[in-house]
């Protein structure tokens, strides 16, 4: 997604700035094309040196600045986005009134770039009226901020002033190179498999990584949609809303408590097709069971179905097959008979089994069908994306 990307890393005077380390080498593992400049306060923190160890362009400072190498802030800012992280108050405030008193804050207002700040300050300095009025002021004119979060500050203060995460930069980075399809828009995606329980112990599932359920997550949420992941799996630092269920009674419940006010569903959770029909308390004895032990089953609601009442909300099914002669076929009408707008159908085989990092996707809308190649889940998961944008 950052692949080949040009982003300019603009580090200011903070103590986080240590951390711009981390997010240079995170952009980097991500294929992007990273320049770097420091501002005044931060060579009062760092130097050029360290950073070009990590960047394969020289550092822009008012120290190194050359225009005869290019190394200028009309060359720097050239950029598909500057990403200024960590950003100080100072800078801010700089940037709303339009100051431009040395190389750093040149560059900054000579470019047209998306703008994306990740604040690093004293709780008190970011809310102080004038910083207050100037974030308004830059996020009317199409910059976007990250959050800072709240810890325990340098100066000992306990407030939300903290540098972001650098996962959560990354993510945001990703969002605002994405073409925004689903801006303003309310996504749902669920992932994983069910789990109903025979006793306190055991129970029926199936098998389900959850993988392609996180990719469309994100996928979604760097088109700029509100996603929310239910899932039955963990989930950590994700920038999105995550739910979780076990059962399909609380995978259904879950649904229809979100589902009032979204536009999409992504539908990719494994739902057990048939449950224990009685659940034991406790813990069954296999001393008491025997050496053979019959379960009885009956069939388990079909959840998905069950959410044609909600006719504003386009949905997307997710069918996998074993039987690649019948698969077509067996999702057509899954189309008709669950009301869907569309059906991922998944043939197992090959390079494509259960937890695989890969798949082969065939998206069947009514109107045609559309072959995804073998690729990536995450690659899998934007050509999805982009496919549901059309529906």
């Amino acid at each position: 997604m950052l692949k080949n990307k040009k982003i300019l890393l603009a580090v200011c005077g903070s103590i986080a700035f240590y951390k711009a380390y981390e997010i240079l080498s995170a952009l980097k593992k991500e294929g992007a094309d990273v320049r770097v400049m420091l501002s005044e306060g931060a060579l009062k923190f760092c130097s050029e040196a360290g950073f070009e160890a990590l960047c394969e362009h020289k550092i822009l400072t008012s120290r190194t600045e050359n225009w005869q190498e290019g190394l200028n802030h009309i060359a720097y800012a050239k950029t598909d986005l500057i990403l200024i992280a960590p950003a100080s108050v100072n800078t801010i405030n700089k940037l709303a009134s339009g100051i431009c008193d040395n190389v750093f804050m040149q560059t900054l207002i000579a470019s047209p770039a998306p703008l994306l700040i990740a604040p690093a300050a004293n709780d008190k300095m970011l809310n102080h009226f004038s910083t207050r009025k100037n974030f308004e002021f830059l996020a009317a004119n199409g910059a976007r901020f990250i959050e800072p979060v709240e810890k325990t500050l340098a100066c000992g203060d306990v407030g939300k002033g903290a540098l972001a995460d650098v996962s959560t930069i990354i993510y945001e980075t990703k969002r605002m190179l994405t073409e925004p399809k689903f801006k303003g828009q309310k996504v749902i995606v669920t992932g994983g498999a069910t789990s109903e329980k025979i006793d306190d112990v055991r129970a029926v599932t199936n098998l389900s990584s959850g993988k392609m359920a996180k990719a469309l997550a994100g996928a979604f949420y760097y088109a700029g949609a509100d996603v929310t992941l239910i899932a039955s799996f963990e989930t950590a630092n994700a920038p999105y809303i995550t739910l979780k269920f076990q059962s399909s009674a609380e995978l259904k419940e879950l649904l229809r408590a979100n589902l009032t006010d979204a536009n999409l569903l992504a539908m990719a959770a494994a739902v057990s097709d048939y449950a224990p029909k009685t659940k034991f308390e406790g813990k069954l004895k296999k001393q008491n069971l025997g050496e053979i032990w019959t379960l009885e089953l009956a069939q388990n609601e079909d959840v998905l179905g069950s959410l044609a009442g909600f006719k504003n909300v386009k949905k997307i099914g997710f069918k996998m097959e074993m039987d690649g002669a019948n698969a077509m076929q067996n999702a057509k009408n899954m189309l008709e008979k669950k009301s869907l707008d569309a059906v991922c159908l998944n043939v197992l085989g090959g390079d494509v089994n259960f937890g695989s990092d890969s798949t082969q996707i065939t998206f069947i809308t009514s109107r045609d069908a559309q072959n995804i190649a073998l690729t990536s889940k995450e690659d899998a998961a934007r050509q999805i994306v982009n496919l549901a944008s059309k529906l």
